[in-house]
């Protein structure tokens, strides 16, 4: 029985024409505006020697500095040392004089950006494997092993610049990233759908559910399952464009991207039977306008239309609100996956998404299992 509704409603899914457009063939028509527009952008700046500021009290931070001073890409320093007060260096990541700042201070190495772009990806990345170095070093000096012999096995300057430099910097990634999260938000569409079929005061297909002997739970999930699996195959097809054609690279990291996008997808489908459930009384129409909105509110938070400075803003003095926003969970996990070598950052945010998920998923059966009408 469950198959057999699976089937028929896959059936029917695919024949909805408008809604494959909207959640599929509009993406990648947006995706070819972005190569167009941001062709530009694979010149990237981050090749040319930016500033970096080192707030320090004692003289423990010389060693640090001479392996960043060696970052190089080609001739070319990628970043120009200078020490500063802390007071300084505030000043100057404001004015955007510095990229960021190494503060040292009783033992600890912190970094302090303004933005999150390659500059202080690369800050960033630098740190975590100097301070993995150093633990190594700890250890085997802890170890007897001689300062010599620990000397032959460090090489995080030369590893660090061949490791970036094989890594394909272009800035149009994160716009593209950005993009396929609103378009896996746009699967709350497919969600608004199954709800309206489902509810017996939205649709004639709602009221035949109602009135059949069908178990109510097995028809939802086969509605939610047969939705994941056509919008999944959407979302690859978008993705597999964006990369075969328009070049946009996702990193080695394939397997997490895969689940990634399964459980996006499964979050979209379940916020938008949420959003149909709590709206029940409304249009069609209406949900559908409240959801597009939503989308694309989120989408502007997550730095979809050029607002790159108030996501990072957000993710500096509101970095609650970044989490709570499933477009930049997403966006950013894609980030993660490809310019991080760590997966830490990616793991967080990946848990977030899957407990949304199960929210949105428990939240509908508890809706679902209380509906009731007065008549049909």
């Amino acid at each position: 029985m469950f198959w057999h509704l699976f089937y028929y409603r896959l059936n029917i899914l695919i024949k909805n024409l408008s809604l494959i457009f909207w959640t599929m063939a509009f993406p990648i028509l947006l995706g070819l505006l972005f190569t167009a527009a941001f062709s530009n952008l694979d010149r990237v700046d981050y090749l040319e020697s930016s500033k970096v500021g080192i707030v320090a009290n004692e003289e423990n931070s010389e060693e640090f500095e001479a392996i960043l001073s060696e970052l190089k890409s080609e001739e070319t320093e990628l970043f120009e040392v200078q020490h500063l007060t802390k007071t300084d260096a505030k000043q100057a990541l404001a004015n955007d004089t510095i990229v960021g700042y190494y503060e040292f201070s009783e033992g600890d190495i912190e970094l302090f950006v303004g933005r999150n772009e390659i500059p202080q990806a690369i800050l960033l990345e630098f740190l975590n494997q100097y301070l993995a170095e150093q633990n190594k070093v700890e250890i085997l000096l802890a170890a007897g092993i001689p300062p010599e012999e620990i000397m032959q096995r460090l090489s995080i300057n030369q590893q660090f610049v061949v490791d970036q430099e094989q890594k394909n910097t272009n800035k149009s990634n994160f716009y593209f990233f950005t993009l396929l999260g609103m378009t896996i938000m746009n699967g709350l569409l497919w969600g608004l759908g199954n709800t309206n079929d489902q509810q017996a005061n939205q649709s004639a297909n709602g009221i035949r559910v109602c009135l059949s002997p069908r178990n109510k739970f097995i028809v939802s999930l086969a509605n939610l399952l047969a939705s994941f699996v056509l919008f999944y195959a959407q979302t690859l097809i978008v993705v597999a464009t964006f990369h075969f054609i328009y070049g946009v690279e996702f990193g080695s990291h394939w397997q997490w991207l895969l689940l990634l996008i399964a459980v996006g997808v499964l979050s979209a489908l379940s916020f938008g039977t949420l959003l149909g459930n709590i709206s029940s009384k409304l249009t069609f129409e209406q949900k559908i306008s409240i959801g597009t909105t939503l989308t694309m509110v989120l989408s502007f938070l997550a730095g979809m239309m050029g607002t790159e400075s108030l996501k990072y803003w957000i993710s500096t003095n509101l970095p609650l609100l970044g989490r709570l926003n499933i477009v930049n969970l997403i966006s950013e996990s894609f980030y993660q996956l490809y310019y991080y070598q760590s997966l830490h950052a990616f793991y967080i945010n990946f848990i977030w998404l899957t407990s949304f998920t199960v929210l949105f998923f428990l939240v509908n059966i508890y809706f679902e299992r209380r509906v009731s009408y007065d008549h049909l």
